[in-house]
């Protein structure tokens, strides 16, 4: 029997607490190192015994085992491994249950577990499939998203907004969150604003982000139904300039006219730009462009221009600012996305960005 296969033993629910106790700070040493990490997905009962001394009675237990399985799904290829074990179909379905247990003490462990294992589309697609079998609904997530102190431990849940957002990589999920019957994005909108955690408004722009890739539902989302532009372009605008003139005011979104010297705009340079990335999506149709230059969205790019230092995030407004300054006749185009662009031409466009990033 190897070291390993010893370990996995002392790991057993019913061993002795101060076995299980050395067995997790050994396991917590190896996965700091990628070797450590792929040695131990080579013995599968490790993980298994670890998933489920989650539940052990001992906080110290619990909290440990949930601090190793962070470690151990961080490495993308190992997280594959844990997902398509057979030993290990449980896995989603555990760390969900720690979630939406209000009483649970490691349910900001097990989000952070859930946001690893649903970074890479492949490991992403199997957790949606072990959702689905358990009945996890998009819904519910949402749901315990939105509450503040929903947990009775003091868990944040903050991580669980990373893992919508990894989620929303699937057509499948965001078909779900864009169901008009639900009201399941609506939801997410006030999140633009947030001031209460990076990750968590992150996590809900990456959502919003993500959603505006389905363009046969920009018209609904732009309607007053849904009203996302105001939202997008918000966190974009800083106090509004003494130069505009009340006509150009008056044009912009009632959220987005008069703002005061005290607002700010988004400091995270990574939030910026998935919400220029959002407003771009909604720029690929003739309707969303055309409503774009009628609620004057150009003044608040050209201001966000004047003062942004992030090269990429200069990037993204200058792409957008680009498509807003054209014409219809000069696109003539309904959907930028039915232009097929050859293969040597995108690689064109990639070298000239990456000089761009480089200057």
């Amino acid at each position: 029997m190897g070291e390993l296969d010893e370990l996995a033993q002392f790991l057993e629910p019913q061993q002795r607490i101060d076995l299980k106790t050395v067995a997790l700070q050994h396991v917590l040493g190896l996965t700091g190192t990628k070797e450590g990490l792929a040695a131990i997905s080579e013995v599968p009962a490790i993980t298994v015994n670890i998933l489920h001394l989650i539940n052990d009675s001992s906080p110290v237990i619990s909290k440990d085992a949930t601090l190793s399985l962070i470690n151990i799904s961080s490495d993308p290829s190992v997280a594959k491994t844990l997902l398509q074990s057979n030993q290990l179909t449980d896995l989603v379905k555990r760390l969900y249950d720690k979630i939406d247990d209000e009483d649970s003490t490691v349910a900001d462990a097990a989000c952070m577990v859930l946001s690893n294992l649903t970074r890479d589309v492949v490991s992403c697609s199997r957790v949606w499939e072990q959702m689905e079998e358990s009945s996890i609904e998009i819904e519910r997530i949402v749901f315990i998203l939105c509450q503040e102190g929903y947990n009775k431990h003091g868990a944040n849940l903050r991580y669980l907004a990373p893992v919508l957002s990894n989620l929303s990589q699937l057509s499948s999920v965001r078909n779900k969150i864009l169901d008009t019957e639900l009201c399941i994005l609506q939801r997410l909108l006030p999140f633009t604003e947030y001031q209460g955690s990076q990750i968590k408004k992150g996590g809900a722009v990456g959502v919003l982000r993500n959603c505006c890739f389905e363009h046969e539902k920009h018209e609904w989302l732009l309607s007053e139904e849904v009203d996302l532009l105001p939202r997008l372009l918000l966190p974009l605008a800083g106090p509004t300039p003494e130069h505009l003139t009340d006509d150009e005011i008056d044009k912009l979104p009632m959220e987005l006219q008069y703002l005061d010297e005290d607002k700010k705009v988004e400091e995270d340079p990574d939030i910026r730009k998935m919400l220029l990335e959002a407003v771009t999506q909604l720029c690929a149709k003739k309707i969303g462009r055309e409503l774009l230059r009628e609620k004057n969205a150009y003044v608040i790019l050209r201001e966000l221009h004047k003062t942004e230092k992030d090269r990429e995030v200069l990037l993204a407004a200058e792409n957008l600012i680009d498509i807003l300054i054209k014409t219809e006749e000069e696109i003539n185009l309904e959907n930028y996305k039915d232009v097929e662009v050859p293969a040597e031409l995108l690689g064109k466009f990639k070298e000239m960005d990456e000089l761009y990033l480089k200057d």
